[in-house]
């Protein structure tokens, strides 16, 4: 009696539990959009960089940061500009960076006191943007990505 309770008990243990034995063939486009949305898209194994950067390895976003910047300050400081009223104002300057390396210009809003006092301001922006010299793009798993970036610049102007 004992030995069929037990053969009972077996029984129904794996008839509950067959699923679980069974190999289930996976889907190769399942797995690869599970993993792809494990994947952090704004985490990059290697930022856009510029040629100069490639030798501050330690710095290198901070780098591209830094060259972006710079390039923009020294467009407006070729621009003859005079202001009636003093600015001083951060802007959050939005950048694509595409696959290519190619940088972009994304669309965004200037504040009214900078475009009341220098009406090309954004003109400027563009001009520079598209004469930076182009970068490596961000790299994640061995493949160039786009990224996004937002870059503070800071007015001040008296």
């Amino acid at each position: 009696m004992i030995k069929r309770v037990y053969y009972i008990y077996v029984f129904i243990f794996l008839s509950f539990s067959c699923d679980k034995l069974l190999v289930k063939k996976e889907n190769q486009e399942d797995v690869f959009r599970e993993k792809w949305g494990e994947i952090d898209k704004n985490q990059v194994d290697k930022p856009p960089l510029f040629e100069t950067c490639i030798n501050e390895p330690e710095e290198i976003d901070d780098c591209f940061h830094q060259t972006i910047i710079n390039h923009i300050k020294s467009e407006i400081a070729d621009t003859k500009i005079s202001v009636t009223t003093s600015i001083n104002d951060t802007i959050w300057i939005p950048l694509l960076v595409d696959k290519r390396g190619k940088i972009n210009l994304e669309e965004f809003t200037i504040p009214e006191l900078i475009t009341e006092q220098i009406p090309n301001f954004k003109e400027i922006l563009i001009k520079s943007i598209k004469t930076l010299p182009k970068a490596d793009p961000a790299i994640v798993r061995s493949t160039p990505v786009t990224s996004r970036y937002k870059l503070p610049l800071v007015i001040h102007m008296n």
